[in-house]
């Protein structure tokens, strides 16, 4: 499976002809103001030195725009399936219990353990309407694990973007207001002419958290650590 370049270079794109941001108040971070303060997810942490310190740079650059709202560092990380908010008594699609997510810890097991390691690099900075991000490049490793979950999960939460669409990458601010669109346009634009060295490492565990709303970003705990198999 290639790398998800040229989809990556549409997005761009799209966001460059873009009129309008989505504020953090309407994006998933809002659902937990409506009685919901837990949400599960299978993802891979960003800890890396070379990694951090490429996010570092790009975050240093756009922090004084307005209404960019940068992410901290614990919670760098790439999606690899979002499972669903965890609620005592389940009545929405988007929703488990508790049980059924202690289930999903195991039936996990066996696919997340029997995938290889493999190289994650990080692109170049981008944005998506909802946030600023850095590119990921897996050659395609993170889509796959996607959609092998998504098939051996039973009740998972599935989303449109899942699947094939799936387009893996770490989010690393949020916007609060409509103020800084065309400053970070040309911002994103310059760096992504003169990007810096790029930065990789090898994923070797991928993790099943539970994130709870915190005043600056949600906050993770753990639930599960995945060793990978060698690459």
């Amino acid at each position: 499976m290639a790398d998800a370049s040229q989809e990556f270079a549409a997005a761009w794109r799209l966001f460059e002809r873009s009129q309008s941001l989505r504020l953090a108040e309407d994006t998933l971070e809002s659902e937990w103001t409506r009685g919901r303060s837990e949400y599960a997810a299978f993802l891979v942490r960003i800890t890396d030195a070379g990694a951090c310190a490429c996010i570092e740079r790009t975050i240093a650059a756009i922090a004084g725009i307005p209404g960019v709202d940068p992410y901290p560092e614990p919670y760098w990380h790439a999606t690899v399936k979002g499972v669903g908010f965890v609620v005592d008594e389940p009545s929405r699609e988007d929703e488990l219990s508790p049980a059924r997510l202690a289930a999903m810890v195991n039936e996990a097991r066996p696919l997340i353990e029997a995938t290889p390691s493999f190289e994650l690099r990080l692109g170049l900075p981008s944005a998506f309407a909802e946030v600023v991000i850095m590119e990921v490049l897996d050659v395609g490793a993170i889509r796959s694990l996607n959609i092998r979950l998504l098939e051996a999960l039973p009740g998972v939460q599935r989303n449109p973007f899942d699947g094939a669409m799936f387009l893996p990458h770490v989010s690393i601010a949020r916007f609060r207001s409509q103020e800084g669109l065309g400053e970070l346009k040309e911002t994103l634009s310059r760096l992504r002419a003169s990007p810096p060295p790029e930065a990789s490492f090898q994923v070797r565990e991928v993790q099943l958290i539970s994130a709870h709303l915190s005043a600056a970003a949600p906050t993770f705990g753990l639930v599960e650590a995945y060793g990978l198999g060698e690459g």
